[in-house]
């Protein structure tokens, strides 16, 4: 858009003369030069056009007389008595002079900003977040004044260079402190693999599934604290995947489907939204503070095309901050969700965990009885043997039948302690008591067999024996079937 001006005129006396009109943008003036026509000859008349006009340097032959006239929307840049052969190119010229002044002040304006913002980057050794979001708002401003052809080339082309080499500086920081991030996060990485690896390793060892459970959750909530690549932290999820796996395939239950697993999931997604809102909420007003600053322009504008310009402007603020704010309503609604969402997790992750720790002492208990129950049989075996050499003893002493007394009373007594001992551990195991009091049944008559011959010979005195034994077996038993004994316990 040109800011010079040639054409054909006359004076208030209807005196020929050549009129030149040039735009000082920065001092919001026009400079009007007018030559007699005795002195604009035709050759000049074509200098100027020709040369003048492109910002060429052209003599002015001595004669002319110069005019400063402030530019305005509503007033003729031409004075009353100077008239021209083609008022519309004047008319014309005035119109798009003056938003060549507006876009020129806002070229100033974003000139002075860069110009700061150049100070902050020339400032500063490490590499600011917080700066680059700033000069990268500014050029989304500036882009956008382009766009919608506020600003002319020139002047975006200018502010495109200088803002890229502040990005260029930017970056290079950011490069440095790149390099040492992602070195920390594997080291990080590395660290926390060793440690599920050692997880994995007792987990096929078979050490207690239990507080492996709880390392791993530990590792879970100590990852929160240290900051990762992306590519480490997938990596590191993807190992607690696969250890959870390994700890669920092995405890053999289905109750892990709503494991910590899926608790850590929601809690980092839940993290990750309020950094994003966070972010949102700071855009926003970042935003809204650019809108007030033009709305306080507003009043200060100087015509109506640069109070159309800010109210433009004004309109593309809003606009962005209205779209912005929707996302910010919906990010709000989505993190309600996960907030019930996570306190239900939490509740179902407690469940299981007590869960575990059930099917975990119901294990221990089934062990103890096994264990006590096999102790107990080996006592039995060895008391048949002394049944077989009491047996023989009362054939050869028919008449002292303590010492068989003794016997019995023993037998009695281990079979009573084998059975207490079942019952007692049974009933926190949740076992069948029938089951273990037919074992213990089996036992007694595995004894009484094994004695065989001797029995017949030691007469009514063992039979009596063996007939209490399983006597004492069989109360139990209906003992253990009573429906009042079990009301009453």
């Amino acid at each position: 858009m040109r800011r010079k001006l040639v054409l054909w005129g006359s004076n208030d006396k209807d005196e020929k003369m050549l009129v030149a009109l040039e735009l000082l943008e920065k001092e919001n003036v026009v400079d009007i030069y007018t030559f007699p026509e005795s002195v604009a000859t035709e050759s000049f008349y074509k200098e100027m056009s020709e040369k003048w006009k492109d910002d060429g340097e052209v003599e002015f032959p001595a004669g002319f007389t110069k005019i400063e006239r402030k530019l305005s929307v509503s007033d003729s840049i031409l004075p009353d008595d100077i008239r021209v052969e083609r008022p519309d190119l004047i008319t014309r010229a005035q119109a798009e002079w003056h938003f060549v002044v507006l876009s020129s002040k806002l070229y100033g304006m974003y000139k002075a900003e860069l110009e700061e913002l150049k100070d902050k980057v020339e400032s500063i050794s490490e590499y600011d977040n917080i700066l680059w979001d700033e000069l990268r708002g500014f050029w989304n401003k500036v882009q956008a004044q382009v766009n919608e052809k506020n600003l002319f080339r020139e002047h975006g082309a200018s502010l495109r260079e200088k803002t890229n080499h502040l990005f260029e500086k930017l970056k290079e920081l950011r490069k440095s402190l790149d390099d040492a991030f992602e070195s920390q996060s594997k080291k990080y990485s590395e660290s926390f693999h060793e440690e599920l690896s050692e997880i994995e390793n007792k987990i096929e060892k078979g050490f207690g599934l239990n507080p492996l459970f709880e390392d791993l959750k530990k590792i879970q909530q100590k990852i929160k604290e240290f900051r990762f690549t992306k590519d480490d932290r997938n990596e590191i999820w993807n190992k607690i995947d696969n250890t959870f796996k390994k700890l669920k395939e092995k405890r053999g239950t289905h109750f892990e489907k709503s494991s910590n697993n899926n608790l850590a999931r929601l809690e980092a997604r839940y993290d990750g939204l309020i950094i994003a809102i966070q972010k949102m909420q700071k855009s926003i007003d970042f935003d809204q503070k650019d809108l007030d600053f033009q709305i306080k322009k507003v009043a200060d504008s100087d015509g109506q095309l640069e109070s159309q310009l800010r109210q433009a402007k004004i309109r593309m603020i809003e606009e962005r901050v209205n779209s912005k704010q929707l996302k910010m309503d919906d990010m709000n609604l989505t993190k309600k969700e996960l907030e019930s969402r996570l306190e239900r997790e939490k509740k179902r992750a407690v469940k299981a965990e007590k869960h575990e720790k059930f099917e975990e002492a119901k294990e221990v208990a089934k062990q103890k009885i096994a264990s006590h129950i096999s102790e107990n049989t080996k006592e039995l075996e060895k008391m048949s043997d002394k049944l077989e050499k009491a047996a023989t003893e009362i054939v050869k002493r028919p008449k002292k039948e303590s010492f068989i007394d003794k016997i019995s009373e023993s037998v009695e007594q281990l079979v009573e302690d084998v059975v207490d001992t079942a019952k007692a551990v049974a009933e926190v195991a949740g076992v069948k008591l029938e089951d273990l009091m037919d074992k213990a049944e089996d036992v007694a008559e595995k004894v009484a067999d094994k004695v065989g011959d001797s029995l017949e010979k030691a007469g009514d005195a063992v039979e009596e024996m063996t007939e209490k034994v399983t006597e004492k077996i069989q109360d139990m038993k209906s003992e253990m079937n009573d429906p009042k004994q079990d009301e009453e316990e």
